[in-house]
């Protein structure tokens, strides 16, 4: 091979190709587009995503279709959306005359507003004679641009005009190029609603590999498995396929080294990305918001999956796994996001690749499982830029710009908090998440406004979905409500939902010594309550006797007990609050009576009096009641073992 030629990287990116030996297919939609010419369709929709190479297509029609009594006059109608229908029309006069380097004339942009009527009456006529055909057909790029959602005057005014122009006037053609979906134009559609339309989609594996390999012929080669590895990450997709060869050719010059090998393709990927950033940014903004979440989410299950299970390295996924993925971030599934994964299989941006067992890894089934469709990201390198760029964290936090009248009453709650919080406010943040069940900040508003209230149940529920949206933002918090909720519960006496939600304040801050000493404690007093339970001798007299009560021949038991006991009361007596001391002194008096005289252990007195002490007296003393109740417990376990 001679490598005298200049190594210029062929391949382009950043522009509409406009040279015929660098335009590769479209063969089919060239033919579809003069069929319907020859059938006198005067209007023809191309449609396709962004960056799906529309642009080059219409700059290739001229030479692609050569039809002796048609021109045809490229023109873009980018950033005219809010300009008048007079602006645009002198502005598509003028770039008419421009790309044939015309004489013509072109009105000024008043004789436009004045009298629209001369584009058609006056321009096209003379169009047609400068350039000696019967029919000019206009190319629109950009055509959709018109149609925004802030400003629709332009594209009302020129929709009707050019309907009307195309419906009085035969000789005259529109070939309009839309960068998104057509249902999404609605107007559109009206006016236009007989017109053909075709998608601008992916290139074939042969034209694929024709732009792969003849635009760098004679200066790179590319073994059979490179080429099948830019298949597999750009699947026919015009532009990403450029991007991945400029990133080829670049690293094949930077090396010195000009064959490319299926490794080169995989180290390449990433700068891939970054020479791509633009027009994947640009993509990328095409989609509408709950379908951009929902593809975020579908990018990353395969690498999620693959985290749990790395047995499995398949980039399909069922059609509920990008669900699953976004209810574990804290999303509540919308009726906008449930439909989303059908638009985006529907936009061809997620494509079928089989069905499977219903049954996700790891999980056991008693029946036979149901069959779900499977899915894949239909192009690779767009699903590792979104891994990159766009991860599904970050990505679904823009659910809250979905609904303004949600973020206005988010705004007045917020601000109305400051002055305290109400059961108002409360009302108010609800009824944002009505609104909008995906608006976080009202769901971290809410849980906060809850728990000052004392609403510890209610705060839960809605911490609980704040901690899968954001666990740093609200660790604290929550933690703090389920420590609060904890104690509240074990005070009502309810020990095990009290235990529950200790354990799931545990879960999250394992060394958290407050909730420690919590479940320690609420664990001991379980311990007594099983170990002091008070056992009827009789149903006639209805007596109560302990496992003291039958230790009458173990006096050293009772002594030691009894020794125990004084001390206890000689530390009271001591060390006790002025203001609380002859009410712990009676207290006790009421236990010794119980054990010393009536030998009888009533637990619950037990427990009262434990519990008493932990909640009015000093630590010490605390203390002090927990050692005799552990010797207590003790002396009826010994009991027991000996009985």
């Amino acid at each position: 091979m001679s490598y005298s030629i200049e190594r210029r990287n062929p391949y382009i990116i950043g522009r509409p190709i406009t040279e015929p030996d660098r335009f590769f297919g479209r063969d089919r939609l060239f033919e579809f587009i003069e069929d319907n010419l020859l059938q006198s369709a005067q209007v023809i929709l191309l449609h396709g995503h962004r960056r799906i190479g529309k642009s080059s297509v219409l700059a290739q029609i001229p030479r692609a279709i050569d039809l002796k009594e048609f021109a045809f006059v490229p023109l873009s109608l980018e950033g005219d959306s809010r300009k008048s229908l007079a602006e645009v029309l002198h502005e598509l006069s003028r770039d008419s005359v421009q790309q044939f380097d015309l004489t013509i004339q072109v009105p000024p942009v008043q004789a436009f507003a004045e009298n629209p009527q001369i584009f058609i009456d006056n321009f096209i006529p003379a169009l047609r004679r400068e350039l000696g055909v019967k029919n000019i057909v206009l190319l629109l790029d950009e055509f959709d641009t018109l149609y925004n959602v802030d400003v629709k005057q332009a594209a009302e005014h020129l929709f009707g005009y050019l309907q009307t122009a195309v419906y009085d006037n035969p000789n005259l053609y529109i070939i309009p190029v839309v960068g998104r979906q057509l249902e999404d134009l609605p107007l559109m559609l009206s006016l236009f609603r007989e017109a053909p339309n075709q998608e601008v989609g992916l290139l074939d594996q042969r034209s694929t590999e024709q732009l792969i390999t003849i635009p760098a012929k004679g200066i790179l080669e590319y073994d059979l498995a490179a080429i099948d590895g830019i298949w597999e990450l750009t699947t026919g997709h015009p532009y990403f396929t450029q991007v991945v060869c400029f990133a080829l050719f670049s690293n094949a010059r930077a090396e010195k080294r000009w064959r490319v090998t299926r490794s080169d393709v995989r180290f390449i990927v990433d700068r891939a990305i970054e020479l791509g950033e633009g027009g994947l940014g640009w993509f990328w903004e095409g989609i509408p918001l709950p379908e951009r979440v929902v593809f975020s989410a579908a990018a990353e299950v395969p690498r999620a999956r693959q985290m749990e299970f790395p047995e499995i390295s398949s980039l399909d996924f069922s059609e509920v796994e990008p669900l699953q993925l976004l209810r574990e971030c804290g999303v509540e599934l919308t009726e906008p996001i449930r439909k989303a994964l059908l638009n985006l299989v529907g936009w061809k941006l997620l494509r079928t690749s089989g069905v499977r067992s219903g049954i996700l890894p790891g999980q056991k089934h008693l029946s036979m499982p149901p069959t779900l469709a499977t899915y894949r990201v239909s192009i690779e390198l767009v699903r590792r830029w979104l891994i990159q760029r766009h991860p599904v964290r970050r990505e679904f936090r823009g659910l809250e710009d979905l609904n303004t009248e949600a973020q206005n009453l988010y705004e007045a709650a917020k601000s109305a908090r400051l002055r305290g919080t109400n059961p108002k406010i409360v009302s108010l943040l609800n009824e944002a998440l009505r609104l909008n069940p995906n608006h976080f900040e009202s769901l971290f508003e809410l849980a906060d406004s809850l728990a000052e209230m004392r609403q510890f149940g209610q705060a839960l529920k809605y911490y609980k979905r704040a901690y899968l949206v954001d666990a740093v933002r609200v660790r604290d918090s929550y933690v703090q409500a389920l420590l609060d909720y904890g104690e509240e519960l074990h005070n009502l006496g309810e020990t095990q939902d009290a235990i529950a939600h200790l354990e799931e304040a545990l879960a999250i801050e394992p060394e958290n010594l407050q909730i420690k000493r919590l479940l320690e404690q609420i664990r001991k007093e379980q311990q007594y309550m099983e170990h002091l339970r008070v056992i009827p001798i009789t149903s006639q007299n209805r007596a109560y006797i302990s496992s003291i009560a039958e230790m009458n021949a173990e006096q050293a038991d009772l002594q030691t007990l009894q020794q125990n006991f004084n001390q206890l009361k000689a530390q009271v007596n001591a060390e006790a609050p002025i203001d609380l001391k002859n009410r712990a002194l009676e207290h006790l008096n009421d236990l010794q009576e119980e054990l010393f005289t009536q030998k009888k252990v009533d637990g619950l007195t037990l427990i009262y009096v434990y519990q008493w002490f932990r909640k009015h007296l000093p630590k010490p003393l605390v203390q002090a009641v927990t050692d005799f109740v552990d010797a207590v417990t003790a002396t009826i376990s010994h009991s027991d073992k000996s009985h």
